[in-house]
């Protein structure tokens, strides 16, 4: 049967539980690599949302240098009031110079700038980013207006510079702005347009990490993942998360359900492995039972018969002239045919029982009678193995309704087994008692006892001790307990047993009084 087993377990196991594992790891490889690309998908869509607000940024601005450009370039005398109306319909913006390509101030406004301590900061500015605004006069040869901006120390405001070319000579415009009120007040409308109610843009000063603008003013901004540096902001970032869930949660809520189920299949098919594997090792064990079943009983009924024919024939041929002797020989052959018969009844029993077919007779009986009757036909083979018994019944024990023939099968098989088991300690007590709903017999061995892993397997059919060989010992169908807990179970009566290795064991059957 182990290889069998063996067999059928490799089986499983390649059928089954490898697809089973085998599914699970490509599953949870092909989630992972999937969630990838959806976080790939997301992240591109809000880079492309930071794109374009950095691009309309870009725009507002390069749309003021050309309003810039316009009125520096114009043949008007007095450029000042229209710079300050440049300034006053501006938003953000505070300040206008011009530098030659000296860097010395030719035009400001408002005009107390050129000898103030601002505006000698801002040429020394230029001329530490002199190679950088001659970088501007490549660009603009090439036809392309490049806008470059610094930030101008000891302030948070934001200069932005582009080159313009005036009669062959290279002149650098300059705004000054302040990038707080630039976010809030020119880019706050576009980024309304883009958030809607789906995103939550932000935008942060960097050296601090502290939030200077909000989209939502109502929503609580948690840590975000997606951030981008504002083009001509170099100490600002725009950052933007998902309003309701974050990517990270998204991605993280699908893998935790698609997980879950990856689980429940894997989860049900093992579950389905173990139950067949559990009903195939039943089903194996049981076969094996049977076929120890058989060879068990073909010898118990070969040993009667065996011993039968051998004192028939040895009386037939009368060998024997001792009138003792054919006593004895006749009770041996009694003996022996009661042991058959008793075999074969069993196996009858069993067979009934199995079919359904087996009908009890009811009747109300003295559980004594029954017990006192049982005792008297073992009486003589109790004395010749050496065994000492004790009959304790209660005197005043009510008579109950069972069916007496059956009640005698359950007290035999126990004593039968009581006398297999005995080995040294030869000693079995029988006494009845009752309460208020119970009547019960309790029969008592000195006997090997019986281990706790066996204990639980022993109404089991055709199931035997296999501990130290003791089934060989011992010989048996393995139906006797069987028929012992049907025949309980038919009178709705319970079994106890208790047993300790080495020390015996204890049944007490219990009979329902009403």
């Amino acid at each position: 049967m182990n290889r069998t087993l063996k067999s059928t377990i490799l089986i499983l196991f390649v059928i089954i539980f490898l697809p089973t594992i085998i599914f699970s790891i490509y599953e949870i490889g092909s989630l992972r690599s999937n969630e990838q690309v959806i976080e790939t998908i997301y992240n591109n869509q809000l880079d492309a949302i930071l794109y374009s607000v950095n691009q309309y940024s870009e725009d507002v601005i390069s749309s003021w240098a050309n309003r810039l450009e316009l009125i520096l370039s114009s043949k008007k005398n007095n450029k000042t009031e229209a710079l300050l109306d440049f300034i006053y319909t501006t938003s953000s913006a505070s300040k206008v110079m011009q530098f030659n390509s000296d860097n010395q101030i030719v035009l400001s406004v408002p005009t107390l700038i050129s000898n103030s301590s601002f505006g000698k900061s801002m040429q020394e500015l230029l001329i530490e980013n002199d190679s950088v605004l001659k970088n501007l006069n490549t660009y603009l040869q090439g036809g392309y207006r490049k806008l470059e901006t610094f930030t101008l120390n000891d302030t948070t405001d934001q200069l932005v510079v582009f080159a313009f070319q005036q009669d062959n000579t290279f002149l650098y415009n300059a705004i000054v702005f302040n990038p707080v009120r630039f976010i809030n007040e020119v880019l706050d409308p576009k980024i309304q347009e883009i958030a809607q109610n789906e995103f939550a843009i932000s935008a942060f000063f960097e050296e601090s990490d502290s939030i200077i603008y909000s989209s939502d003013k109502q929503f609580q901004i948690r840590e975000v993942n997606q951030k981008k540096r504002f083009w001509l902001m170099p100490h600002y970032s725009l950052g933007i998360e998902l309003k309701n869930e974050t990517i990270n949660d998204l991605v993280k809520s699908r893998s935790e359900k698609d997980l879950i189920l990856i689980g429940i299949v894997d989860f049900g098919l093992i579950l389905g492995l173990w139950l067949i594997f559990r009903n195939v090792k039943k089903h194996l064990e049981l076969s094996q039972l049977k076929s120890d079943f058989v060879s068990n009983v073909s010898h118990e009924i070969r040993t009667p018969l065996a011993l039968i024919s051998m004192y028939i024939e040895t009386l037939e041929l009368g060998r024997i002239e001792s009138k003792e002797k054919v006593k004895e020989y006749y009770t041996i052959i009694f003996q022996e045919t009661q042991r058959l018969s008793g075999i074969v009844n069993k196996i009858l029993n069993f067979s009934q029982i199995e079919s359904g077919k087996k009908v009890y007779k009811f009747s109300l009986v003295n559980i004594n009678d029954i017990v006192l009757d049982v005792v008297k036909t073992f009486k003589h083979n109790l004395e010749v193995q050496g065994f000492k018994y004790k009959t304790n019944c209660s005197a005043k024990l009510p008579e109950i309704q069972v069916d007496a023939d059956a009640v005698t099968d359950v007290i035999i098989n126990i004593i039968d087994n009581a006398i297999k088991y005995s080995m040294d300690k030869k000693y079995i007590e029988i006494s009845t008692a009752f309460d208020k709903s119970w009547a019960y017999i309790i029969i008592s061995d000195k006997g090997i006892g019986i281990s706790e892993k066996e204990l639980k397997h022993i109404f089991d059919k055709f199931y035997r001790v296999t501990e130290k060989n003791l089934a060989l010992k011992a010989k048996g169908s393995g139906l006797g307990l069987t028929i012992v807990k049907h025949i309980m179970d038919s009178h709705g009566g319970k079994i106890e047993v208790k047993s300790k290795k080495g020390e015996g064991t204890i049944f007490k059957l219990l009979f329902p009084i009403q």
